[in-house]
């Protein structure tokens, strides 16, 4: 195996830890959801603050469960033309799609979103409604860290399809 690989591979294992965090942040916010609906409609409690939690917990999951979809290859796809391709095309696909389209793309998201979170910072913003949640920059820094694990995703990608294109041409 060689560097680019083995780089590839860190970044693999990396997202893989967050992508076993994100399914943990799943279950609670499953367990949440359940026991919000439990107290709502038996004992008629409910809080803001946790309804909030919901949808915060919502937008953590999708923002960091993209790279790990990224990873495991379970994003949508459109293989009308991709599947008839062959394998070779297939990788120079992938390694300048990852290289010069998403990585940079996901990069580019996450440095627009940094003045976002430190305006929300700044301010102090908190929820516009009693009983909700405080620190609304939390939540709107996982904007940032969201793309930022897209883009390193997009680079692994990019390292180990450049490991295979580049490595079969020294070989043959």
């Amino acid at each position: 195996m060689n560097a680019l690989e083995r780089l590839g591979n860190g970044i693999d294992a990396f997202i893989d830890w967050v992508g076993r965090v994100t399914s943990w942040l799943t279950l609670f916010l499953v367990l949440l959801i359940a026991t919000e609906v439990l107290l709502r409609y038996a004992f008629s409690l409910g809080a803001v603050w946790a309804q909030e939690l919901e949808w915060h917990l919502l937008a953590v999951i999708a923002l960091w469960g993209i790279a790990y979809t990224q990873k495991e290859d379970a994003h949508v796809r459109v293989d009308i033309l991709y599947h008839g391709y062959s394998p070779r095309t297939r990788d120079w696909i992938e390694f300048l799609s990852a290289l010069f389209i998403m990585a940079p793309i996901s990069f580019y998201v996450a440095y627009l979103s940094i003045p976002f979170v430190q305006h929300s910072y700044a301010i102090g913003e908190i929820s516009p409604d009693p009983g909700g949640l405080t620190h609304r920059w939390v939540l709107k820094s996982f904007v940032t860290s969201g793309f930022l694990l897209l883009g390193l995703q997009s680079l692994a990608i990019a390292l180990k399809q450049a490991a295979r294109l580049f490595g079969r041409r020294r070989e043959g």
